[in-house]
């Protein structure tokens, strides 16, 4: 059912992906057979993306180590799928800075992941987990869901934040299951996988999102998904409002000295691991022209002293976990609707500063809004941060010439879109030539002749107003399709779901199990059934009646969520009846998971009054061998085996016998 629900919101086009190099590394690595060199030759043509990569495998380089120098170097150095990986993910940070969710506070997201990002790389480095650059980019990318939701649903995921209660741990992942019948972190997954990236780093980042979203949600020790959570907190810690909170500063103080005790370190020493993390965080900042500051943590230190110095004594100790958001306050930071009346945004680029007087002075006289930049890399900078409707940049301006500005534009999203009116002082057919090819959609002949220059600039204001109007009528559909895809999933969790235990049915439960079966007959990995019956539920229906049952449905269900893991999927097929899908599960280790289940149900009492006791399950369990021939076969024997268990006595759990004949059973 999630499968289906993302594959929607795939075909919508509006889940971030990546593009230009980015884009391009993915058609590379579509299949396992490309070269290392069609990599690096891709990195090289994005020279900023080319010096991010190298800043990030000489960042652990030891000394007498040669750094590495080019892409070649460093995918040498760091592994073919990891510069893949990084790649990808920072192309998506350059192209999703702004976007159409008016709550969603897009500076911070990138802002916050970036600090997650390095501090987990740090943490990986000091415990030896992994490669550091592997943690960087589950850490930048760990809560991609989130933007996901922002760019896939606007308006209804911009309610859910600015409701009071985003703030209550759980009730964002609530909302989100209730509205969209899927959640971030089942996105964000979703995504790393539909990227290529290692199952494992998409198994860490829903459980990392997940565990950040419900209560109590365990977690092991030292595993990757505890080293996100850490980083978060580092994260949090520098990025917190100014009006966050006081408790929070108990809740650091405690994740900090958890945090200390795994990375072994002296208080001394680890006040410098994370003065090193927010240097690494603000130089990555500048790289990537994301905002960050100056933080101190022997003030962070300082200010958790005082928080727990107020509280000493008392019997309170703060809340059990801090909820942050991504709420965005102040005005909408959306995407901008060129109305009539606004004025056409244009970008002159131009080091001669005679030229660009002139130029900025024709333009303004005939109502444009203009900006300047005074060589070609403060242009590329302005034209990323401002996205303005029409370019007007100098052939041969310095840093970055004209036409290298042009080819960097058009690899970005954003940069495809803007008009780009080439200033040359040439006619020649080579040079005019080269200038279209390199991306150029007119040009103009200096030293300025007013009128002919309004002229051109005219042609792109008639553009920039249709694009404008093509995007807004782009995004009302996307928003009308969005909606009814909406109301499409529900009516299918609807159809799909018991109303009574808000579990899958059993036609889910069939499906699930076709889809599973064909991926165990494909791959021969193993998977295997629990067929779960409620004990004596007829006795409780007669004596105590038929809403007592319900209380012990609903119970149960909630019993058997709690305790199975995220892969298992637990559907109600019928009265008493509950079926466990385990995949990537022998028999064996079904079986202990089985008995866990058991004795938890044993040990729990149901809170209804009259009947406040607990209630004993019987379980069958059947894993899959390549001697069963069938999926109906696989589910009759995990069926015969519940049923040998009611006859042993109830209340425990019985293996198939897949090797005997299926027999007629009797009700027990």
């Amino acid at each position: 059912m999630i499968e289906q629900t993302f594959e929607e919101l795939r075909l919508s086009g509006n889940l971030p992906s990546p593009s230009g190099v980015g884009m391009r590394i993915l058609e590379l690595t579509r299949t396992d057979d490309y070269e290392t060199e069609d990599i690096a030759a891709a990195i090289k043509a994005d020279s900023a993306l080319t010096g991010r990569i190298l800043k990030l495998a000489n960042s652990g380089t030891t000394a007498g180590v040669q750094p590495a120098t080019t892409a070649g170097e460093a995918i040498m150095r760091c592994g073919t799928r990891t510069v893949r990986d990084l790649a990808l993910a920072f192309s998506l940070v350059s192209e999703r800075r702004a976007g159409t969710c008016a709550a969603f506070d897009y500076e911070r997201y990138w802002t916050k992941s970036l600090a997650r990002a390095v501090s987990a790389q740090e943490i990986c480095r000091v415990i030896q987990l992994g490669k550091p650059e592997e943690g960087y980019l589950c850490g930048l990318l760990g809560e991609i869901g989130k933007l996901a939701m922002a760019s896939v649903f606007p308006d209804q995921y911009g309610e859910i934040l600015v409701d009071p209660r985003v703030r209550e741990r759980g009730f964002a992942i609530r909302a989100e299951t209730e509205r969209f019948s899927i959640t971030h972190a089942e996105i964000g997954a979703f995504l790393f996988t539909e990227w290529g990236l290692p199952k494992t780093f998409a198994d860490a980042v829903m459980e990392f999102s997940e565990s950040m979203a419900i209560p109590d949600k365990a977690v092991q020790p030292g595993s990757l998904v505890a080293v996100l959570q850490f980083a978060d907190m580092i994260a949090e810690i520098l990025t917190i409002p100014d009006d966050g909170p006081e408790e929070a500063w108990l809740i650091f103080g405690d994740m900090l000295d958890e945090l200390r005790a795994l990375l072994k370190l002296e208080p001394a020493a680890f006040t410098r691991f994370c003065d090193s993390c927010v240097a690494e965080w603000i130089a990555w900042g500048k790289s990537l022209e994301i905002a960050t500051e100056t933080v101190r943590f022997a003030q962070v230190e300082a200010r958790i002293g005082a928080a727990r110095a107020a509280v000493a004594g008392t019997e309170s100790h703060g809340p059990a976990h801090y909820c942050a958001t991504d709420v965005r306050s102040g005005a909408p930071n959306a995407v901008q609707d060129l109305s009539e009346n606004q004025q056409v945004r244009v970008l002159c680029i131009d080091d001669d500063p005679a030229a660009r007087a002139a130029l900025a002075s024709y333009l303004s006289e005939a109502g444009y809004e203009v900006r300047e930049a005074v060589d070609g890399k403060a242009g590329l900078k302005a034209a990323l941060e401002t996205n303005p409707d029409i370019v007007v940049a100098s052939r041969h301006v310095s840093g970055l010439d004209g036409l290298e500005l042009c080819r960097s534009l058009r690899q970005t999203e954003a940069g495809r879109r803007m008009y780009f009116l080439l200033a040359t002082s040439s006619h020649e057919e080579e040079s005019v030539v080269e200038a279209f090819e390199a991306g150029v959609d007119d040009y103009v002949v200096k030293p300025f002749i007013r009128r002919l220059l309004l002229a051109r600039v005219h042609g792109g204001r008639r553009l920039a107003k249709l694009q404008h109007k093509v995007e807004k009528d782009k995004q009302t559909m996307m928003r009308q399709v969005a909606q009814l895809g909406m109301l499409t999933r529900q009516l299918r969790a609807v159809s799909l779901t018991d109303v009574l235990t808000e579990l899958p049915n059993r036609r889910y439960a069939m499906k699930r199990l076709d889809t599973e079966w064909a991926s165990t007959a494909r791959t021969g990995r193993p998977m295997s059934l629990m067929m779960v019956d409620i004990d004596q539920f007829k006795k409780v229906n007669d004596g105590f009646g038929h809403d007592v049952g319900d209380v012990i449905l609903r119970a149960t269900a909630k019993t058997l969520r709690r305790c199975l893991r995220q892969s298992d999927e637990v559907c109600r097929i019928g009265g008493e009846e509950f079926l466990v899908i385990c995949p990537n599960t022998n028999q064996e280790e079904c079986l202990l998971v089985a008995d866990r289940v058991r004795k938890t149900m044993e040990e729990s009492v149901v809170p209804e009054p009259g009947f406040e006791r607990s209630i004993t399950i019987s379980i069958g369990v059947a894993g899959w061998t390549a001697d069963v021939p069938s999926v109906v076969a696989l589910l009759k024997a995990s069926d015969e085996a519940v049923y040998e268990a009611k006859a042993a006595g109830r209340n425990c759990v019985r293996a198939a016998r897949l090797e005997a004949p299926v027999s007629h059973r009797q009700s027990a």
